[in-house]
């Protein structure tokens, strides 16, 4: 008579009351909850504003940051003037644009997560301004403490153009030896980077070429985000490389998951017999044949 145990070990990554958030711009306004609206007055060149949130240039108090699902997620937009004698920013804006032509405020995928001339976040980033600030130019701070999971980033499209044939400004197109890179990471409640990760937008003579999700979870519990970019290019002024990209999906966690412990389960005791020189398996009070046929 021979005795048989079963054991099933459960890993179950669970958070019961956990609240899974995910960036929306359709819901995009302006820190007085103004909706945002997109140009449709052309531009030239680079430049181009059509289909850009139209109030990108827009030096007022209220626009100084975006904000998206009712201000759960409030994404830095910084407008200056002291571009030349004009107006220029940094951070954050929203855009439409849905060609690929080397626009500053375009990416290579022509539109969003939903689709061609879908909204997308274009992040400008300024390592003179960070400098000044403390902190980086692009940030995107939460109402609360949130654990980032993923985000998907893009190529913008200038930045593809200048890496790829140069003639953007002071830009030379890249070798194998040049590198792009997009660091992201956690902001404390105090403001202070913490965990980071990096991803390449350009390494090794490959180019980002559409929307990629990034992990975000090896950063922890997170009361925001911070951006920042870093080029080989580099000249008298600072960066040559256009220092643009593209986000979408950003999504986080109220709660991070979690392991429950190991439980052992142990199955009814089995028993081999044998009847009239066949064999049965019996489990508590049912009879099966070797193949699991229950005969009673």
């Amino acid at each position: 008579m021979k005795r048989f145990y079963f054991s099933l070990i459960a890993f179950i990554a669970v958070a019961a009351s956990a609240e899974v958030i995910t960036m929306d711009l359709t819901t995009a306004t302006d820190m007085v909850s103004n909706p945002i609206t997109f140009s449709q007055t052309s531009g030239t060149g680079y430049y181009d504003g059509t289909d850009v949130w139209d109030s990108t240039y827009n030096d007022s108090g209220i626009c100084q940051f975006i904000y998206t699902n009712g201000a759960r997620f409030m994404l830095s937009h910084l407008p200056s003037q002291d571009s030349y004698g004009g107006m220029s920013w940094e951070g954050f804006t929203i855009s439409k644009v849905s060609q690929d032509t080397a626009n500053v405020f375009g990416c290579v995928a022509n539109g969003g997560l939903a689709g061609v001339g879908t909204p997308y976040v274009i992040g400008y980033y300024s390592s003179w301004i960070t400098v000044s600030l403390g902190y980086s130019s692009n940030i995107i701070l939460f109402d609360q403490e949130y654990y980032p999971e993923y985000v998907y980033i893009c190529q913008n499209s200038n930045t593809m153009e200048a890496i790829t044939n140069g003639g953007v400004f002071n830009a030379r197109a890249f070798t194998e030896n040049d590198t792009l890179a997009l660091i992201i990471s956690a902001l404390n409640s105090g403001m202070e980077e913490t965990k980071s990760i990096t991803y390449y937008l350009a390494v090794d003579g490959e180019k980002n070429n559409g929307w990629i999700k990034v992990p975000l979870t090896a950063l922890g519990q997170a009361a925001g985000l911070s951006f920042r970019m870093t080029t080989t290019d580099i000249g008298q002024f600072g960066e040559n490389t256009p220092m643009y990209f593209a986000l979408d999906g950003l999504t986080v966690n109220t709660e991070i998951a979690t392991a429950l412990p190991q439980v052992a389960i142990q199955q009814p005791k089995a028993t081999k017999m044998i009847v009239q020189q066949e064999i049965y398996i019996l489990r508590g009070s049912e009879l099966y044949t070797p193949l699991g046929q229950r005969i009673r």
